[in-house]
């Protein structure tokens, strides 16, 4: 099966067992969008319904729920990722700007 990113994640929800709203939901698209991938998919690879999707989605790539579990394993870990990396950034901010304002203390002081 040749499928893009979101269509490889859709299939995967769907394969999954997961009716087409709850996929949007998750996903944060729109039901019609989903709806329009699965469409799409069954159009590129000539297949007639969604239980012949689900049984060429397991055969290629196995249990679509293991699959899912890793994309959302790598969001989790991205998420955090990112909010470490916020965190320091914020540390420098404050140690930079604790700088400048010691430096303009001593200034004052020096005018006074």
């Amino acid at each position: 099966m040749d499928l893009t990113k979101t269509e490889f994640k859709v299939c995967a929800y769907t394969a999954s067992g997961y009716e087409p709203k709850e996929t949007a939901r998750i996903l944060h698209k729109s039901y019609h969008t989903i709806a329009s991938h699965i469409k799409s998919i069954r159009l590129k690879n000539g297949l007639k319904n969604v239980a012949e999707l689900t049984m060429h989605f397991v055969l290629e790539n196995g249990d679509p729920r293991k699959l899912i579990a890793v994309f959302l394993l790598s969001i989790h870990i991205g998420m955090i990722y990112n909010d470490v990396r916020a965190r320091k950034k914020r540390v420098k901010r404050n140690y930079a700007s604790k700088q400048k304002n010691l430096k303009r203390s001593k200034t004052r002081e020096y005018y006074i």
